[in-house]
């Protein structure tokens, strides 16, 4: 990452921090006066239905706040030499309550001989976690995810995770990565933004591809140790 690119994402990164800011305190005011309205016309359904509505929202517009801040916040990477297929085992025993919950398989391909790679493990978890919720929330229950890794001849480690669940639309598919796009319906904005800056402080390039009745691949590329 060039000089003007660290630039205009310090830049990104501090409208992030105060755009959440600036949410978090008007919210609790909306979701404070709802409730209070829900105490006081509990008998009367049109307002309960109402109620609710805004509430949802209110909780929609919080998580947003709450992407936003952590977009914002950056700190220095922590690097240390580390398999990331090693980190892939953690994250998929982390997260065994959301793939049992959904009833999926995940079919599993590791690079060999293992990859290493200079990492910041915590930043790497965050990655992985990201990119596993988002194929897990999109595959349909009782299918497949397949994720598999290689080690390329110049020594980088490249993994691609594939859900089978619908195509995200042409229009969206470009802007997957931009810190106020919700790849797939229901999908929390920023965190693929997330996922993309992590990768890219780590010097590595991560992509999305996407077909109606081929389903969705996330790929992401580290360099290999010096």
């Amino acid at each position: 990452m060039d000089v003007f690119e660290r630039r205009v994402l310090d830049a990104e990164e501090r409208v992030c921090r105060e755009i959440g800011r600036e949410l978090r305190a008007p919210l609790s005011g909306i979701s404070s006066a709802a409730q209070l309205l829900r105490f006081r016309a509990r008998e009367d359904p049109v307002v309960e239905r109402n109620v609710g509505r805004i509430l949802r929202e209110v909780e929609r517009l919080r998580a947003l706040a709450d992407e936003l801040l952590e977009y914002g916040r950056h700190r220095p990477l922590a690097l240390a030499p580390g398999d990331p297929d090693a980190i892939w085992d953690a994250v998929l025993h982390t997260h065994r309550g959301l793939i049992e919950s959904r009833s999926l398989a995940v079919r599993r391909l590791r690079a060999a001989p293992p990859a290493r790679c200079t990492l910041d493990d915590s930043e790497v978890r965050e990655l992985f976690s990201t990119l596993l919720t988002h194929a897990a929330d999109a595959a349909p229950p009782c299918t497949e995810l397949t994720l598999a890794s290689v080690r390329l001849a110049d020594g980088a480690w490249r993994c691609t995770l594939h859900d089978g669940g619908a195509a995200i639309p042409a229009d969206i598919l470009p802007h997957a990565f931009e810190m106020l796009s919700s790849a797939r319906s229901g999908g929390a904005r920023g965190r693929l933004a997330l996922c993309r800056r992590i990768v890219e402080e780590h010097g590595g390039v991560i992509g999305i591809e996407s077909e109606p009745e081929r389903g969705t691949t996330l790929s992401v590329t580290l360099p290999g140790s010096v």
